[in-house]
């Protein structure tokens, strides 16, 4: 369609605020053949009823009826009616996610410049069925009938070219193709594809290509003709590409779906799985960035983690706010939005946002448009967080691809709490473990497990001949110390001992109580000078004991070093018959 001439449509402009109404009617009266105007929703659904237009223009917030009850009683109608909504931010933007769901057209920012709405409706319009010139010929090339808005192009009335030759708006001369089309329709026969110059009213020129269908109806001979200017061929291969990026693009969307969906399962941390999605963002589109805010509701007020990008993406920053500081309100729309209404939020024009540094930063990267989406999981009322997703281009969204970023949004806050629970879960299971195989008063590694321990040391030491010792001490005069001071002090006695051995001991050694004030200390690749360097050492800590204990405190130890061969009752024999031996030379001391 050519901008200098009116779009030959009919048109129904709702806007409530007078300034933006007398406004934009100035305008789009100079750009469409009939507007009517409505100042609520209820005056533009009458209107819609009454004069049943080609489009509708409306914004969402006004009196009577609102935008919203209007576009979906108008679709409820005549459902393919277009509807292109002109919207604010903070009130709007959370009611265009819904018409989106009823089927508008377009939506353009207010604060947009006028010709972006007009861009829209033209672009929609272009090819529209109804639109299409057609020009019904006799046999003898008189026209019998002419498309209004065909008629209305050319800069006529459709019923003042009645009968007329055909020759009065394709000249045979001097154009090669006109006389080749005038001479075709004498032959009585289809022709495939022809271009002609058309000569408007105004006595301007315009080629137009087009085809011809003969038929014949009793003893009527006439000829359906169908054109279109050769830039709209242009335009049609133009919007076939569109159509195979957008559908290129939603394929893309579906594997990164999956590929979210396989993140859960191999990452351990949330973080983890973040980074992960983050990176893979650009994968879609190098135009489409994006951060997550994750809500963790702490200290019953909302505090949010924003894992976000550095623009262009780098690494993952891990940043706590306070989602109900009015600073942040500002600052994070529309992600706080998103978060306070558990609904989708759009922002078409980045520039429109109120001026805070993270403003500023999304311009400095080239960021146009943004849509925050809340990740939902079914059986919670409120967001385990927000996506947020930037684009580096104008991006127009429809119904399925929103459809598959909510699907993409809830995978991830289901892959939150998939990462939680099994995090929890491996928690508890460590947690189990250490109590079955952990001493409840000491800490210490118990019996049971100690004997598993002995045991692997034992094999690993057959097969790679590596060597290791065991210390078997005895805590002395335990049961004394139990009648004089109590149990309680008994305990404390054994706690105390088992802390001060642990410190004093490698990563890779065990602390093995045994029974009751007996305790075992497992060496892994520990020959006998160091096993007695390190049991010389224990016997000191031990002995220059604390100062929270009445009492003395002192342990005899027996040292055993495994010999090839050995069986593990063996080698605890050894060890016990060392110990006693210790106890027998006064106590406190060191046997091996």
């Amino acid at each position: 369609m050519q901008r200098d001439l009116k779009l030959p449509i009919k048109v129904i402009y709702v806007e409530d605020d007078e300034t933006i109404l007398k406004k934009m009617t100035g305008f789009l009266q100079n750009h469409v053949k009939e507007l009517h105007t409505a100042k609520n929703g209820k005056e533009g659904f009458d209107l819609f009823i009454n004069i049943n237009p080609d489009a509708v223009i409306t914004d969402f917030d006004m009196p009577v009826m609102d935008g919203l009850e209007m576009i979906r009683k108008i679709k409820e109608q005549r459902p393919e009616t277009p509807i292109f909504v002109t919207t604010a931010f903070e009130s709007d933007t959370l009611h265009l996610m819904e018409a989106i769901e009823y089927g508008i057209t377009r939506y353009v920012c207010k604060k947009s410049k006028p010709h972006r709405l007009l861009d829209s409706i033209y672009d929609y319009f272009k090819n529209n069925e109804r639109l299409r010139f057609f020009l019904k010929l006799s046999s003898d090339g008189k026209i019998l009938s002419i498309g209004e808005k065909f008629a209305y192009f050319l800069g006529y009335n459709s019923k003042e070219l009645l009968f007329e030759p055909v020759e009065s708006l394709i000249e045979p001369i001097p154009h090669t193709h006109n006389r080749q089309f005038l001479n075709g329709l004498k032959e009585y026969r289809d022709i495939e594809r022809v271009e002609c110059i058309f000569r408007k009213k105004d006595g301007n020129d315009i080629v137009l290509s087009g085809s011809a269908e003969f038929s014949i109806s009793g003893k009527e001979k006439t000829y359906v003709t169908k054109w279109h200017p050769i830039d709209s061929i242009v335009r049609t291969n133009e919007e076939i590409k569109e159509q195979l990026a957008k559908e290129s693009y939603l394929k893309s969307l579906m594997k990164f779906h999956a590929k979210t969906s396989q993140d859960i399962i191999i990452a351990d941390t949330i973080e983890e799985f973040f980074q992960k999605f983050i990176e893979k963002l650009p994968m879609i589109s190098i135009e489409t960035l994006g951060f997550l805010i994750l809500n963790e509701n702490l200290r019953n007020h909302e505090t949010v983690y924003k894992f976000s990008t550095k623009l262009p993406l780098e690494s993952l920053v891990r940043e706590s706010i306070d989602i109900k500081d009015l600073k942040n309100e500002k600052v994070y729309l529309p992600c706080y939005l998103a978060l306070k209404h558990n609904r989708m939020v759009f922002v078409d024009d980045i520039s429109h946002l109120p001026d805070t540094e993270f403003k500023e930063l999304l311009l400095t990267s080239g960021i146009v448009t943004a849509i925050s989406i809340p990740m939902k999981i079914r059986s919670q009322n409120s967001p385990k967080g927000i996506l947020t997703l930037l684009f580096r281009q104008n991006h127009i969204f429809d119904k399925e691809e929103l459809d598959l970023w909510q699907n993409i949004a809830n995978t991830v806050a289901f892959g939150i709490e998939s990462i939680r629970a099994k995090r929890e879960r491996d928690a508890l299971i460590k947690k189990l473990d250490m109590m079955a195989h952990t001493d409840k008063l000491t800490g210490a590694v118990n019996r049971h497990r100690g004997i598993e321990l002995l045991e692997h040391e034992i094999k690993r030491a057959e097969r790679y001949g590596h060597p290791f010792s065991i210390i078997y001490f005895d805590i002395d005069h335990f049961k004394k110390i139990n009648d004089t001071y109590g149990h309680t002090t008994g305990d404390r006695v054994l706690i105390k001992t088992t802390e001060t051995i642990r410190k004093n001991l490698r990563a890779t050694d065990s602390l093995i109580r045994w029974g009751g004030e007996e305790f075992l200390i497992l060496l892994p690749q520990t020959v006998l000078c160091d096993t007695v360097h390190i049991a010389q050492k224990l016997r000191e800590q031990i002995e220059n004991r604390y100062a929270d204990i009445p009492v003395p405190i002192t342990a005899s130890f027996g040292i055993a070093t495994w010999e090839e061969g050995q069986s593990l009752d063996t080698l605890l024999h050894r060890a016990d018959v060392k110990m006693y031996e210790a106890k027998k030379l006064g106590r406190n001391r060191i046997s091996y």
